[in-house]
């Protein structure tokens, strides 16, 4: 082993849709500020849904049954963009703005099993420092049941 490489820490945590799960230590991503109504919960991790990569879950570290679709809103939205405020950007501890990665989450009608995205509650995540914040955005033109077609 090269003396310069640190050993990677396992976390292992069980959840109600995936059984028992490993991950490394440095792919935990914490949210400055608590998911809005899952305020307790500050530890995450990003979970793909399928090979495609077009969904994925926010799993909770500390809560088996807490986990939230998740996907790309520029995939269905092309011109969507979050203007972050500059203290939700010393938050996440932004040094390069292109290690911002943005992603929405995606919410399936029980009854017509249509999608819809919240464009309203973007999640924004700090790829270099695996920090996280929820953000509420005040746009008309962002609603937070926009419908998407699959």
């Amino acid at each position: 082993m090269n003396t310069a490489e640190k050993p990677v820490s396992a976390v292992c945590f069980k959840t109600s849709r995936f059984g028992d799960i490993s991950v490394a230590g440095e792919k935990i991503i914490s949210f400055v500020q608590g998911v809005p109504g899952f305020e307790k919960l500050r530890r995450f991790i990003l979970i793909d849904h399928d090979a495609d990569g077009v969904f994925r879950w926010l799993q909770a570290v500390d809560d088996p049954a807490v986990a939230f679709l998740m996907t790309d809103p520029n995939q269905f939205r092309p011109e969507y963009a979050v203007p972050l405020r500059k203290a939700d950007a010393e938050g996440l501890g932004v040094k390069d703005p292109q290690s911002l990665i943005t992603l929405v989450m995606v919410c399936v009608s029980q009854d017509t099993r249509e999608l819809s995205l919240n464009l309203k509650g973007p999640v924004v995540f700090n790829a270099d420092n695996m920090k996280a914040i929820q953000c509420v955005l005040d746009k008309e033109d962002y609603p937070s049941n926009f419908s998407i077609k699959m």
